[in-house]
Parts: C-alpha cells; structure tokens; sequence
C-alpha cells in the first residue's frame, strides 16, 4: 500500500483480534506507517511494480511471514464477523489449503450489490499458490488439487470493498493499471470490444444488481466500461507500434501530401 493514511486504522483494526497483522508498506510518504505501528501491526517496506500481487512482492511477503496461512487484504477493504468466523472454520477444518471470498463493492458509499462481484483466493497456506510469471489482476496459480479448495457462499460472506476515487482521482490509477495489463492484453476487434462491454453492462447493471445501487451502479459501469475501452486501445497502440513519433510521422505524410497539392497549384499558376 501507499499514503493509505486515511484508511489503514481500520484495515488493521479488522484482524487485530485474530493474529498477526503485517502492513507491506510502497515508501509512504504520509504516516501510513506510524499509524500501522501504534496499533500494534507489524510493517515490512517493499518497492512493488505498481501493483502487489506481482512475483517479487509476493515472494518476500511469504518469506516474512512465519505462520503458514496468510490472509492477503486491502486498505480499502472490511472482512465483516460473519464471513470471517466462516473463513477460520474453513481454515480450521483441517480439509482445505485456500479459502475463496468473493468481493463486492461500495461506489460513491453506495452497495453495489453483485456488480463487479468477484471471488479471490484470499487466504491459503504459502504453498498452496505460486505466484511466478503471474500477471496484473491475476491471482497466481493453485498448486493444491481442487478438493483442498473452499469457497463461501457469496450470498452470505463477502469482503466488503469501499471505492473511495472520484471520477478525476480514477483516471490516473486507471492510467497506470492500463499500462501494465496492455503489455499482456490482445487487441479486440472494435465490434467484439462493443459487444463484450455491452454484454458486461447488462450483466452486472441489471441481473446483478447495480442498477439498484442507483447513479452509483451506473457510473461504476461506465467507469469499467471506460477501462475496457482503454485498455483495448493501449493493446491495439502496442500491437501496430504506434506511439507519438510514429503517429507524427503518419500525419506528416497527410501533411505533405496536402502541401505538395498547395505548392503543386502554385507553381502552376506562375
């Protein structure tokens, strides 16, 4: 995390009472890190590459923590009493190496419902997940058979994840995470790119619920509606090696084409 001042109080609060909280603190400049540890949380600084899920990251993470079991959590996030006591039993049973949690989102304060829902991976035993060559928005790999894989009900337990970005805030991280994920990313065919966030739009605005969510619902639509395109078009500028040189050049041959014409007809007229 980074500058997360303003919300890793209760982040830490939220597992306080369960265990071992360690912070992995991106350099904070603000006091992220002398909040962390007045509450009593361990801290460990590491540069990540812009996102936390990356080999590196998650390597020295694991190699820090002693327990066998991490739960990986957000500063943005609250696991609530019931979906946590769910997880700990799953853990305690003594059948399972990673529990699934899915995720669902509050945008401008608003429940969202199942808009955007997703179910991660989030707590399991060290081995249990190899995260080498994983990718951004990607959860490593499991190495356990799918028997030692426990989901919760989605309907009853969810980590509840509160977006706090406004409109403008977005666009750089969305700026930074298009960047990253194009570099993986195949461009879509414009038609395909329109159909995918058309059937996305229907998907989680209607049947899962963020049109009850209000103008909330539909601007964290528009917002990942926003992101596929960008993310489309990064895709398709690395594809075709385009970049503001290379553009520059085009428009110069539009440039001369049309200055050949102007002088052409001059030249004439003498």
């Amino acid at each position: 995390m980074f500058n997360e001042e303003k919300r890793i109080e209760r982040a830490v609060r939220n597992f306080l009472p369960y265990g071992q909280v360690l912070v992995v603190d991106n350099y904070s400049s603000d006091r992220t890190v002398e909040i962390a540890k007045a509450l009593g949380a361990d801290v460990l600084q590491h540069k990540n590459p812009g996102w936390v899920e990356d080999e590196n990251t998650t390597s020295v993470v694991k190699e820090y923590v002693k327990t066998p079991w991490i739960y990986w959590g957000f500063s943005d996030e609250i696991v609530d009493a019931p979906t946590m006591e769910a997880m700990f039993e799953a853990i305690e049973s003594g059948t399972c190496s990673i529990v699934n949690i899915a995720r669902k989102n509050y945008y401008y304060g608003k429940f969202t419902h199942d808009a955007y829902q997703n179910i991660q991976s989030r707590a399991f035993i060290k081995e249990a997940i190899d995260f080498r060559e994983n990718k951004i928005h990607h959860f490593g790999k499991h190495t356990v058979p799918a028997s030692e894989v426990t989901t919760l009900n989605p309907k009853k337990y969810y980590i509840h994840h509160f977006i706090s970005n406004t409109a403008k805030s977005y666009l750089s991280s969305i700026d930074r995470y298009t960047d990253i994920e194009s570099r993986h990313t195949k461009p879509q065919h414009p038609l395909k790119m329109i159909l995918s966030i058309t059937k996305s739009f229907i998907l989680h605005y209607f049947i899962r619920g963020g049109i009850r969510a209000g103008r909330a619902g539909f601007y964290l639509e528009i917002q990942m509606a926003f992101y596929h395109a960008l993310l489309t078009m990064k895709a398709f500028e690395i594809s075709s090696n385009l970049n503001s040189d290379a553009i520059e050049n085009i428009n110069n041959k539009s440039r001369d084409k049309i200055l050949f014409g102007i002088e052409k007809k001059m030249e004439y007229k003498k």
